[in-house]
């Protein structure tokens, strides 16, 4: 018997969770030089709906952020090379059409918002520290942190059985509890019957 109205927290949103925690605690242990940010986000986008999917879907995500990231320094190279201000906002939306582009005809759909995430994280951090190749491929491991980290998660911790079976066990139970109570209600009637009457 439900004692409230609202749905269970799922097996999915938990692992999801689970994979950012990870990364957050690695990275505060490894030290301030490294941003847990990069691979918590990529933790979050990466965690696939099932085990079945994980595999495929950590392929396509490891690759978006291979091409993600060798775009990004790419693009830092082309920075330095103009050598203007503003250059890289001009790249980044250049870049992200491409990389789209890249992926769509490669049919390789499930990479595109990892490599688009990786591209646009290293070049958004790019004027920080301008023409720091280091700071890129930092970047580049850290979110490849990230996408492993839910790849491994999502395929090791197991999902409880469907929902289906469950919600149709606590239905049984459910017209097993009301029939008892209709019975034991029954018997009740008989023996008042059986005292009372004439």
């Amino acid at each position: 018997m439900k004692l409230c109205h609202l749905p269970p927290i799922g097996m999915r949103n938990i692992k999801t969770a689970l994979s950012v925690f990870i990364c957050v605690v690695v990275f505060a242990i490894m030290g301030p030089q490294f941003n847990p940010m990069f691979a918590a986000v990529a933790a979050l986008v990466c965690m696939g709906n099932s085990i079945e999917n994980s595999v495929e879907a950590g392929w396509n995500r490891i690759l978006g952020t291979i091409i993600g990231g060798a775009a990004g320094v790419f693009g830092i190279f082309i920075c330095n090379l103009v050598n203007l201000e503003f250059t890289y906002i001009a790249i980044i939306p250049i870049g992200t059409v491409g990389l789209i582009y890249l992926c769509n005809n490669l049919k390789k759909a499930g990479a595109i918002i990892i490599c688009c995430v990786v591209f646009i994280s290293l070049m958004t951090t790019y004027p920080q520290e301008t023409g720091s190749y280091a700071l890129s491929f930092l970047r580049l491991l850290e979110t490849g942190f990230g996408v492993i980290v839910a790849v491994l998660v999502n395929r090791f911790i197991k999902v409880p059985e469907c929902n289906e079976n469950s919600e149709k066990t606590e239905e049984i139970m459910e017209k097993e509890l009301t029939e008892e109570k209709t019975h034991k209600k029954m018997k009740v009637s008989s023996v008042i019957y059986m005292i009372l009457k004439p």
